[in-house]
């Protein structure tokens, strides 16, 4: 039976599901780790569920997951920014899963990059985000997106040999 990424394979709404919740689900736990750069800004631990939907599930998964989970934790947390990040997280889902594709580890995970920059754009575009201090800033999300990368390089460093049942083909 075809999935949404366009991969056979049953446990395709699974995963799928269960990467989607993990955002709303852990959106309390990352609000607790402060970015030691930016002030009131936490790292954004949750945004590796949707690069790693659509690394290991393919493009479409990868925005689904940025989509749904996003906006689901908007909804349930009534947080502004995540509201924001909806577009941008879906954009990142569908990097990540054009990249997963052809099995490039490294730049799937810097997809992570893409939705911080685009996540910047729609918090400054809509006056939530100040550029008064941006080496600041920049050092921020260097910071941000590093520890992000690495937590995404583990999981699929972990998980790849489990996921990827054939050569070619995803979960």
């Amino acid at each position: 039976m075809p999935s949404m990424s366009g991969d056979r394979t049953g446990s395709l709404p699974i995963g799928l599901i269960l990467l989607t919740i993990a955002y709303p689900l852990t959106h309390t736990l990352v609000a607790n780790i402060p970015n030691p750069f930016v002030a009131q800004a936490n790292v954004a631990l949750n945004m590796i569920f949707p690069v790693l939907a659509g690394f290991f599930l393919g493009p479409v998964s990868g925005g689904v997951a940025g989509a749904l989970g996003t906006g689901l934790s908007a909804l349930v947390s009534g947080d502004v920014y995540d509201a924001l990040a909806i577009l941008p997280h879906a954009a990142m889902g569908v990097a990540a899963g054009w990249l997963g594709g052809r099995r490039a580890r490294i730049p799937a995970a810097l997809t992570l990059l893409l939705g911080h920059c685009l996540n910047l754009v729609f918090y400054w575009r809509f006056g939530l985000l100040s550029l008064d201090h941006p080496e600041t800033l920049a050092l921020g999300m260097v910071t941000e997106t590093t520890i992000g990368v690495v937590a995404i390089m583990f999981v699929i460093i972990g998980l790849q040999n489990r996921l990827y049942r054939e050569p070619g083909h995803r979960w």
